[in-house]
């Protein structure tokens, strides 16, 4: 009588199950170690993926350019308000010079940056820029109240003669305070000496 070739039915199915689940890794394995190729939809998916991506940096972008222009425009501002100021004073201040020296200046029209042709051009003693035009036309304001540009071209066509007639003033003022100091010597000698003789 053949003898069967006996085996326990318990250890049959786990091995069955364990080569089952091996072949599927196999599979799985082999699967994925090829070149991947994909589907109309995954590619849909990733190009939208690349679009919010591509979308996020662009925003990014934007918000740091417009956080610099807000930054820079809070500059400009601040720049702006200390340059009106500043003119508001300097003009001031040069319009005291001015009347106080009894000066005016003229001015070459073509060094002026201004639009319409200009035949003359003065800043008087009380600080007004005075401009005459070919038809006798003239246009005359406090020099602050031009534009920063034409301020600034007053002042580098006038500080040189300003500064030498400053100096000139002050050597004027100069003879006159030792003119007044030998006075005021003679006469306190000549009251000592009348104060003297009584």
């Amino acid at each position: 009588m053949e003898q069967a070739d006996v085996k326990p039915k318990g250890s049959a199915e786990p091995l069955l199950k364990e080569e089952k689940a091996s072949q599927s890794e196999v599979v799985e394995e082999s699967h994925f170690s090829g070149p991947v190729q994909l589907s109309e939809g995954n590619r849909e998916i990733l190009d939208e993926k690349e679009i919010e991506s591509s979308e996020t940096r662009n925003e990014q972008e934007l918000q740091e350019l417009l956080r610099n222009i807000n930054e820079e425009a809070l500059h400009l501002s601040e720049f702006l308000m200390e340059e009106d100021k500043l003119i508001d004073d300097l003009c001031e201040s040069l319009k005291q010079i001015l009347e106080k020296l009894h000066m005016s200046f003229n001015i070459s029209p073509q060094d002026i940056p201004v639009k319409k042709k200009v035949k003359k051009a003065v800043l008087n003693e009380e600080g007004h820029l005075m401009f005459v035009y070919g038809k006798g036309e003239v246009h005359s304001a406090f020099l602050a109240e031009y534009p920063p540009e034409i301020v600034m071209a007053v002042l580098w066509l006038t500080m040189a003669e300003l500064a030498e007639a400053i100096r000139l003033y002050r050597k004027r003022l100069s003879r006159r305070v030792n003119f007044f100091g030998r006075v005021k010597k003679e006469l306190k000698g000549a009251l000592k000496a009348m104060a003297g003789s009584k």
